[in-house]
Order: C-alpha cells, then sequence, then structure tokens
C-alpha cells in the first residue's frame, strides 16, 4: 500500500516538474494527506535547472512518533540498492570481469553453499542465502556501521535456507 501511494505521488511530482510551474498547494495537499494518515514518511525536493523549486518532508523518524523528519534527516535507502547493485554488475559482465554463471565461492567461499550460487541466482533473489533482515539480533546491529567483513560473517553463520 505504500508503495502505491509512494508511486502515484512520484508521479504527480514528475508531472508536476515538468508543467510550467510546481503547485504546491496541490503537493501540500496530497503530502500532507499521506502524512496525517500514517502512510508514508521522507523527504521531497523537485528542482529545475538547479533551482530547487518545492520541498517537503513529511512523518515521524522514531517509532514513539516524537521527531517529525525535515530536511536533514537521513534515511537508511534499503532495498533501492538492489537497483544499483545490478546496473554494477551488468557494467561488469560487459567488461568481461563477471558473468551471471560466476559462482559466489570465487568472492566469498565462507558463504554457505557459496560453489552452487551464481551471480544469476543473487540477482534474481534465487540464492537461498539467509535473509539476515530476519536475524532475531538485526535490529540491535542494523543501524551501526559495519565492515564487509563482519556482515559476511553475519550472513555466514546460518545455513542456507534452499538449495
Amino acid at each position: 500500500m505504500k508503495n502505491i501511494f509512494l508511486l502515484i505521488a512520484s508521479f504527480i511530482m514528475m508531472v508536476n516538474a515538468f508543467a510550467q510551474e510546481v503547485n504546491a498547494t496541490k503537493l501540500d495537499s496530497l503530502f500532507n494527506l499521506l502524512e496525517a494518515n500514517h502512510k508514508t514518511m521522507g523527504s521531497i525536493a523537485i528542482s529545475k535547472n538547479g533551482k530547487i523549486l518545492y520541498t517537503k518532508s513529511i512523518g515521524q523518524i522514531d517509532e514513539a512518533g516524537k521527531l517529525k523528519a525535515d530536511a536533514a534527516t537521513k534515511y537508511h535507502i534499503g532495498s533501492i540498492t538492489k537497483m544499483f547493485t545490478a546496473s554494477i554488475v551488468f557494467t561488469l559482465i560487459e567488461e568481461g570481469k563477471l558473468s551471471l554463471a560466476t559462482k559466489l565461492d570465487e568472492y566469498f567461499p565462507q558463504i554457505p553453499n557459496a560453489k552452487n550460487i551464481s551471480i544469476g541466482h543473487m540477482l534474481g533473489h534465487r540464492s537461498g542465502i539467509f535473509n539476515i533482515t530476519n536475524d532475531s539480533s538485526y535490529f540491535t546491529w542494523s543501524m551501526q556501521p559495519i565492515s564487509q567483513k563482519e556482515m559476511v560473517e553475519k550472513i555466514a553463520k546460518f545455513p542456507s535456507e534452499f538449495e
């Protein structure tokens, strides 16, 4: 449901951004409604030719709902990194440095079943690697900086969920 609202909001922002002028009143109305119904949180900015035409921050950044989001709020980017990762991987494939058949054990042999997991499996979310967000301790460490080595160690301690 949240994704639908974000999609609609993004579409409205794009349409408005390419129209003659940004209708701040309509945008405010939409974002205020989303915020009032606790449908999303975030910060929005529309600019044209380097000039900011509209900004808005909505929602709370804490579970208690006491801290309001503002233009300086930092957000965890979560799943959007999948698109960036896929783009980088396909660039490496074009350069001949990787292939979809490259096995994970070439880089991370300590991951369970790595010898059977390909780059293609990972891009298609078919690797069987444990979903680290299901780790019961995830929320105790997920908001802290973590090195690649530490992250791989965390992933490696769980068995594969499927072949």
